[in-house]
């Protein structure tokens, strides 16, 4: 059945990491969030100190920019440069390169910065990527990444002081590796932030969560009880009509569940087997006494007026959500292996793996029962019978299993019409308590 845990510990743990998953993930978000904002920031303020020197620029040097067909390379050149001497740096950083290119695209000047650190990479960059355009006059700008480090792509018109755009101007902007500490400093601030606030909300609300929980549990432990004090007492009634005592219901559940599990059948398979052992026959219900209770053979017409008790069992039990998987029992454990079993001819797999375990159970514990009508048979007689279904009516597999475990089964409950409660109430532990309540505590 694989590894279990208990729903308190299932809790806890699924708690603190969805809750330790949600502090990354809003962290990483909220730090990255910041990261993106800082950088924004710092290429705004940069783009607005490069138009403001940019206007300067262009009131000082009114003469070279008056025409723009008429661009002089060498003398924008020589003013740039004087320009630069003049101005204090930026803090956030430097230009790497700066071009100005005329209004059709074509190269005037270019300008680098030959004291950057990674000029050949900027380079390198510059040449491959196309010309950047500002938008309809506004200044543009993007971040590219060249040899790991965040640089700040613009694009600026150039005009002349009659308002008129006589070029373009496109620049990689370096980030000191001070400003980019420092936007990383705010990111990881964030994130911190972030944890520390998660850490906050897990340490107020995590109790609360855990006792709701703790009382959901109860709730839901009390309906499974509800509903397995149902399932026995449907059982039950319909097995005491039958038989005088409900003993068979109890025997052929623990011989079903016993060969399910040497099978190693999934849980809620197990679920399912067990629920529909229980109401194998509780459409007997609906099959009038004198069928029900005749105590020789049943003719075929009386034959045919008992089969009827699988349909009246599915129309009861199909109105339950939690029975409803008990169908596949009460619909097929009259099948048989050659498809010549009731109500549909089903035959092989074609039979739920449920049904051929319960088959068995149920025709070795009839057989070495005492019934109004006949004496119980012995274990080897019993087993005689099945082995004469081998095939025909029984899965071999199914058979086989079954031999292995059938003796000590039938040693310790075969014919005997106590109520073995302790033993039924182990395996409803088993498969349908585990777990549930130990949030109890």
């Amino acid at each position: 059945m694989g590894q279990k845990h208990s729903l308190h510990t299932f809790v806890h743990r699924t708690l603190i990491i969805r809750l330790v998953a949600l502090g990354i993930g809003l962290s990483l978000v909220m730090g990255a969030g910041v990261l993106l904002m800082e950088r924004d920031r710092v290429s705004r303020e940069a783009i607005a100190v490069a138009v403001d020197r940019l206007a300067l620029f262009s009131g000082r040097n009114e003469a070279l920019l008056a025409d723009p067909d008429q661009l002089d390379a060498d003398a924008l050149h020589q003013a740039v440069l004087d320009f630069s001497a003049t101005r204090t740096p930026i803090q956030s950083g430097a230009f790497a390169f700066i071009g100005i290119y005329d209004l059709k695209g074509a190269k005037v000047i270019d300008f680098y910065n030959e004291t950057h650190d990674r000029l050949s990479a900027v380079k390198e960059a510059q040449q491959a990527s196309p010309l950047l355009i500002p938008d309809r006059g506004a200044p543009r700008y993007e971040i590219v990444r060249i040899a790991g480090r965040p640089y700040l792509k613009s694009a600026l018109p150039l005009s002349n002081s009659s308002g008129q755009n006589v070029g373009i101007i496109n620049g990689f902007f370096a980030f000191s590796p001070e400003t980019i500490k420092a936007f990383r400093m705010r990111g990881l601030r964030a994130m911190i932030g972030a944890m520390l606030i998660v850490l906050i909300t897990t340490a107020v609300i995590y109790p609360v969560v855990l006792k709701l929980t703790k009382r959901i549990t109860r709730f839901s432990v009390r309906l499974l009880e509800a509903n397995l004090d149902t399932l026995e007492t449907l059982g039950s009634a319909i097995a005491q009509r039958d038989s005088d005592t409900n003993a068979h219901n109890y025997r052929v559940t623990i011989y079903a569940a016993r060969l399910g599990e040497e099978l190693n059948l999934p849980a809620q398979t197990m679920r399912t087997l067990i629920k529909g052992a229980f109401l194998h026959d509780v459409g007997k219900i609906g099959v009038p006494d004198e069928v029900l209770l005749k105590p020789g053979r049943l003719d075929d017409d009386e034959y045919e007026i008992m089969k009827t008790h699988v349909d009246h069992g599915c129309d009861i039990i199909e109105r339950s959500t939690w029975l409803n998987d008990a169908l596949e029992v009460i619909r097929s454990h009259h099948e048989k292996m050659t498809g010549k079993g009731y109500p549909m001819g089903l035959e092989g797999d074609g039979i739920p793996i449920t049904a051929r375990v319960f088959a068995i159970a149920d025709v070795f514990d009839a057989l070495t029962s005492r019934r109004p009508y006949k004496t119980a048979w012995t274990f080897d007689e019993a087993m005689e019978i099945l082995e004469e279904g081998r095939g025909t009516h029984f899965d071999p597999h199914l058979l086989d299993t079954f031999s292995h475990i059938a003796k000590p089964l039938y040693d310790q409950y075969g014919g005997k019409e106590k109520i073995f409660r302790e033993e039924l109430d182990e395996i409803l532990k088993t498969y349908f308590h585990e777990g549930m309540d130990s949030l109890d505590y």
